[in-house]
This record gives C-alpha cells, structure tokens and sequence, in this order.
C-alpha cells in the first residue's frame, strides 16, 4: 500500500480525532475522549501551539498519526515527546 507523510493540517483534525478516538475503543476507554476537533485546531495551529501532528496518508485518507510536542529535561535540555502514535486498524 502507498502512503505518505506530511504535516497535519487543521482540515485533518476531524480525521485526527477520529484516529484518536479510535484508539480510546481500542484501549477500552472512549469515553476518555474529551478534546473536540475545535481544540484541535486551536492547540495545534494556534497562536501558542502545544502540539505538532504529522499524518500518514493513502488514497482513501488518513491512515495514521503521530502527535509529538516539546519538553524541556533539566539534564538534556530540549526534546520532543512522542504522545501517540496511531495507525487505523482498517491497515
């Protein structure tokens, strides 16, 4: 299966929270699931981003993410924290 890889896009967070909340059903949890795609957008595209997401993408659309954001280690100095990283299990 071809795929590729790019920065998300605001107008992929539907798709996002649906890959999120895929994972919550997998885990045995959705309703752990309280973020809308409005934050989302907000979090991850606004003014102060606290997030980074880049999508695997097919013909049919996103397949998968990975949701990354930066923290600070007091020993190492600056990193970057792989939150999730989800593929859909129609893959």
């Amino acid at each position: 299966m071809d795929f590729s890889i790019r920065d998300a896009r605001p107008d992929d967070m539907e798709q996002v929270l649906g890959l999120i909340q895929e994972l919550a059903h997998f885990e045995k949890e959705p309703e752990a699931v309280e973020i809308t795609k409005e934050d989302l957008v907000k979090d991850g595209f606004g003014e102060q981003r606290m997030f980074h997401c880049f999508v695997a993408e097919t013909q049919e659309g996103i397949v998968g993410i990975a949701l990354v954001y930066p923290r600070y280690s007091t020993w190492k100095g600056p990193a970057i924290h792989l939150e999730d990283l989800i593929v859909a299990e129609r893959m």
